[in-house]
């Protein structure tokens, strides 16, 4: 047992005379805020990471870290991390593989105190070795209490988070109450809306329940009047039969007292130039402007042209477009309709085009033939029609003949 006072030598190849090398290396080799570098032994890191404080190790932490770095290689990796002018000659020659880097050491192999005392006074390392311990136990429950205040910290951050979330849902079911309550609040305005409104609706439907009661009393009235009214015209209407009956038997004597039509009495047609030959619509155009009757099968021309049309709107169509085109050329339009009892039929009459409808029972073809049998011979007529049998019967009667297609092109263009 050494003697107290007795000086205490340090050998010359302990570690640590490489502890400012150590020091200088770990940080590199082990980065606090980063993963260790790829070479660096798992003993390395393993001893940093048990150290109280890897800044401040303790001499067992340098030899293990001495040990886990004495390959050749792993010196030649090391040597490239530091600035070797900070090194004194023993850590250089360590870090150059010398196999005595103790040697030739430019101060005693004792080790140096870091208040600057020498390394040949055994108190002074013993007090420097006790001060490194008491500060190394202080760092180890400076440690523990700063591990504990992470903990605690993290406790009260979870129950901020938690405290924090609660008050969000809170908000949120706040808010949803709230949406609610302004949407109660809406559907009782819109009620009372719609209750007044029925009310007003159900004063205003018994004043017109009264309003209808007295045009129902009216009605009746009117009624009985119409029904008296009635039975006198239908009264008149036999008195008129008859005369018409009459009047039909005195035309049928008279049409025989009439001579029978001489030999040269047949209407011959309108010659259209040679020039207008292959060319249709040159034709009609000529025989609108020769002064001739022209007779029109109206459904027979508006069906082709217009067929995507209601009936009442292809009528109409059809007689604008022939007002226009006799105005145009002065021609003496008829328009043969089937039916005299539909809507218009009785009409005043328009200013350039007359209009035949078709008594009930009596189709517009035969309406055409009589119109052309009324007509002198001596007018030339044009019958415009696709209709066969009425072409073939105009043909026989000496009229001329317009294709529907045509006579549509004429009044609305192509």
């Amino acid at each position: 047992m050494a003697r107290p006072g007795a000086r205490r030598e340090v050998p010359p190849d302990d570690p640590r005379h490489l502890r400012v090398l150590i020091e200088l290396l770990v940080p590199v080799l082990v980065p606090r805020d980063g993963p260790p570098l790829d070479w660096c032994p798992d003993a390395v890191v393993d001893t940093v990471a048990t150290a109280p404080r890897p800044d401040r190790l303790g001499v067992g932490h340098i030899k293990r870290i001495v040990d886990a770095l004495s390959a050749p290689d792993i010196r030649r990796r090391c040597a490239e991390l530091v600035d070797l002018d900070r090194l004194d000659e023993r850590c250089r020659r360590w870090l150059a593989n010398e196999p005595e880097w103790w040697g030739r050491a430019g101060s005693s192999d004792t080790e140096s105190d870091d208040d600057g005392g020498s390394d040949d006074d055994p108190s002074a390392l013993r007090r420097e070795v006790r001060r490194r311990h008491a500060a190394e136990q202080k760092a180890a429950r400076a440690e523990e209490a700063l591990t504990r205040e992470r903990a605690e910290t993290t406790d009260l951050r979870d129950r901020i988070a938690e405290l924090e979330s609660a008050l969000d849902k809170s908000a949120a079911e706040h808010d949803a109450l709230d949406e609610s309550l302004r949407s109660a609040r809406m559907d009782l305005r819109h009620e009372r809306d719609r209750h007044a409104a029925t009310t007003a609706r159900l004063e205003r439907a018994t004043e017109q329940a009264g309003i209808a009661d007295a045009a129902a009393q009216e009605a009746e009235e009117v009624r009985d009047r119409v029904l008296d009214e009635r039975r006198d015209l239908l009264g008149d209407i036999e008195h008129l039969s008859d005369m018409v009956k009459g009047a039909e038997t005195l035309l049928a004597g008279l049409r025989s007292m009439l001579p029978p039509p001489r030999e040269g009495d047949r209407r011959e047609p309108v010659r259209v130039p040679g020039a207008y030959t292959g060319l249709p619509d040159r034709a009609a155009d000529h025989l609108m402007r020769c002064g001739a009757t022209v007779i029109v099968d109206a459904y027979n021309v508006t069906l082709g042209r217009l067929g995507h049309l209601d009936i009442a709107e292809q009528r109409e169509r059809l007689l604008s477009g022939c007002e226009q085109l006799a105005a145009r050329t002065g021609a003496d339009i008829v328009v043969a309709i089937d039916g005299a009892n539909i809507v218009g039929a009785h009409a005043p009459a328009r200013r350039h085009v007359r209009v035949l409808y078709s008594p009930e029972g009596v189709d517009a073809d035969d309406t055409i033939r009589e119109e052309l049998g009324r007509v002198p011979v001596s007018r030339p007529v044009v019958v415009v029609t696709d209709d066969r049998a009425i072409r073939t019967d105009a043909r026989a009667l000496g009229a001329n003949l317009v294709d529907s297609p045509v006579f549509a092109d004429l009044l609305w263009g192509r």
